[in-house]
């Protein structure tokens, strides 16, 4: 079962990169700082291809709604909070993820969601190499997988950056080279906690239990948030949040993962 840790975490609480800073890059739809001011997202509506920028309180309290008016609205740009300026951009129109439906806001759970189609849907940017890393996701797979097939959350030149796609009806994570565990696929929305100290890949769902392996650090290069489009790796599913840090952040687990389960009413 999905944890709560709503109780665990003050209601005035910092933004998660207040209380863990130092990230690589910060992906959400919701402010991750209390001194981010800037956008979340840049929106493409679909009657007349206007873009324009929302901040996470105006895509949650009906402006970007009536941007879209009875239209769709699709995500050109999500937007990096880290300060690095490692924005995910869709390389065209046709790349672009889902936001808003017919004038209604995609959510999960309640909560504003960005919905990729598993097919073309995909936002591309450049990391750094890592040494060592953490990545934490919000995400849903809404994919019927029989067989295998991948389902990218965020991949990287070296493998998966310790993130999570599917095969058999199973949630798989993949640091540089090695497979770490496999996890049913349910449809529900999940805290994915996963990290790489440079010898060891670990990871959790919902703070559950840890699953490790061997592996080495994922190299930089182009990064593909909700998959590898090109490659036919499309996440089918929602993406809420999406968060690297360059250290192993193993010893703040509970602190991001309690954050994350607040914010998201997970």
């Amino acid at each position: 079962m999905p944890m709560n840790h709503r109780l665990l975490v003050p209601r005035k609480t910092p933004g998660l990169l207040d209380l863990v800073p130092g990230a690589a890059a910060a992906y959400s739809l919701r402010s991750l700082s209390r001194s981010y001011a800037d956008p979340v997202v840049t929106v493409r509506r679909s009657s007349d291809d206007a873009e324009e920028d929302f901040t996470a309180s105006e895509v949650a309290d009906g402006t970007l709604a009536a941007f879209c008016g009875a239209g769709d609205g699709f995500v050109y740009r999500w937007w990096d909070q880290s300060g690095n300026a490692r924005h995910a951009v869709a390389a065209a129109d046709a790349n672009e993820p889902q936001l808003v439906d017919s004038g209604v806001v995609v959510t999960e759970e309640g909560k504003p969601a960005i919905l990729f189609d598993g097919s073309d849907d995909t936002l591309d940017a450049t990391f750094p190499s890592f040494a060592a890393c953490t990545a934490a996701l919000v995400c849903t797979n809404n994919a019927d997988n029989t067989e295998e097939d991948r389902q990218d959350a965020l991949r990287g030149p070296s493998g998966f950056l310790l993130a999570s796609f599917v095969t058999g009806n199973q949630y798989r994570f993949r640091s540089a080279s090695t497979n770490i565990d496999y996890y049913t696929v349910d449809k529900v929305q999940h805290i994915h906690f996963a990290t790489n100290n440079g010898a060891t890949s670990s990871a959790r769902v919902d703070g559950g239990a840890e699953s490790t392996d061997s592996d080495t650090s994922p190299s930089g290069g182009a990064y593909q948030v909700g998959g590898n489009a090109p490659g036919g790796y499309g996440w089918s599913g929602t993406l809420q949040e999406v968060i690297v840090w360059p250290s192993d952040l193993s010893s703040q687990r509970e602190l991001i993962e309690g954050n994350i389960a607040w914010g998201w009413s997970v």
